[in-house]
């Protein structure tokens, strides 16, 4: 198993140019030496980033020669010190102009988004040891089209929402065939989660799997499938609550699995070692072909700001004792690993805190 930790453009990188205002993150531009040092030094074996397509892009088919130069010095200098690069193409952002051409429910965009994946590959081929599409497709559509978060602001928008989503589906396709041809092992991210129905909402419990696991079929069309994993969600009539409980990764029944995000969100060093330990127990069971902790810098977290810490390197650039601690955890967990705060209501990022 790959011991990994991972970042995004948008949350860490500290500039985007994308459709979304800029956010400071952890500045990982500009520090992105003393960081990827960072993480080679706390004992990771890979490190999954992204390239911001606004930065390569900026206008429809004008490519800025500094921010390609920029991206060929950084992934080199990953590699240089020895970390595999699990490179993610989109993670939730987009170039402004992409809105022009009528966003994800156009073919039109669709394929300026297979350009872009193919001046990934050409110039970055030699770097990348995984290249992830997309991250969390159905969690994009979601935040874009029904809750609105994202641009283009839908809001319960069901008709522009399926049609978006059937054309990313597509696009992942298209752009896996793509990466192939280039020699490049080629995913994108699911984010796993299982639902749980309570009393007279049990019988709806097949219908929030199925929504849960929407693209999971996709995922199995990729040379692995990536999974990022956090939580189970319990529903009732009353509500519902989010629960830790890391034992339900080993109701995915499936091979070839990388666990692309797992953590939790608190600065509770006791807490984070108890997660840990159960986690590497589940690993030691399904055997992940990588497991890569988010995140590896305190960064923006979507929709509220910086106050949830799933960081393994903290504001001042300090490991975490977590950090220092992980992969003894993983390769040898305690039996007993301590007891784990199950209950975290609704904002599960927040709850521990």
């Amino acid at each position: 198993m790959r011991i990994g930790a991972a970042i995004s453009p948008y949350q860490h990188f500290g500039i985007c140019g994308c459709d979304l205002p800029d956010e400071v993150g952890a500045r990982h531009v500009q520090f992105f030496e003393r960081d990827v040092s960072l993480a080679k030094s706390i004992g990771l074996d890979l490190f999954r980033t992204g390239i911001e397509w606004a930065l390569l892009e900026p206008a429809s088919g004008k490519y800025s020669k500094t921010w390609l130069n920029f991206f060929e010095r950084y992934l080199s200098y990953i590699k240089s010190i020895g970390l595999e690069v699990w490179l993610t193409a989109h993670h939730f952002t987009n170039p402004r102009w992409i809105w022009r051409e009528g966003g994800w429910e156009s073919k039109v965009a669709m394929k300026s988004y297979l350009n872009y994946i193919d001046l990934i590959l050409r110039n970055y081929k030699n770097y990348i040891d995984f290249l992830l599409l997309f991250n969390e497709p159905e969690i994009y559509i979601y935040l874009a089209y029904l809750k609105g978060d994202l641009p283009p602001y839908g809001f319960i928008a069901y008709k522009h929402a399926a049609k978006a989503f059937n054309n990313i589906k597509e696009a992942i396709l298209a752009a896996r065939d793509l990466a192939k041809s280039y020699g490049v092992p080629v995913s994108f991210t699911h984010p796993y989660r299982k639902y749980r129905a309570k009393s007279l909402l049990k019988p709806l419990e097949p219908i929030f799997t199925k929504i849960s696991y929407s693209t999971l079929d996709l995922a199995k069309e990729m040379d692995i499938i990536s999974i990022n994993f956090y939580i189970v969600s319990e529903i009732s009539l009353g509500g519902y609550r989010n629960v830790l409980e890391p034992e339900a990764l080993l109701e995915l029944r499936a091979p070839r699995i990388a666990v692309t995000e797992y953590g939790i969100a608190t600065r509770n060093e006791r807490i984070r070692s108890a997660y840990l330990c159960e986690m590497a127990h589940v690993f030691r069971r399904i055997e992940p072909v990588a497991a890569i902790w988010w995140s590896l810098l305190h960064g923006y977290e979507w929709g509220l700001g910086y106050k949830p810490f799933f960081a393994l390197i903290d504001e001042n650039r300090k490991p975490t004792p977590l950090a220092l601690n992980m992969r003894r955890m993983l390769e040898a967990p305690p039996p007993d690993c301590g007891p784990l705060p199950r209950d975290l209501g609704i904002e599960w990022r927040t709850a521990l805190d």
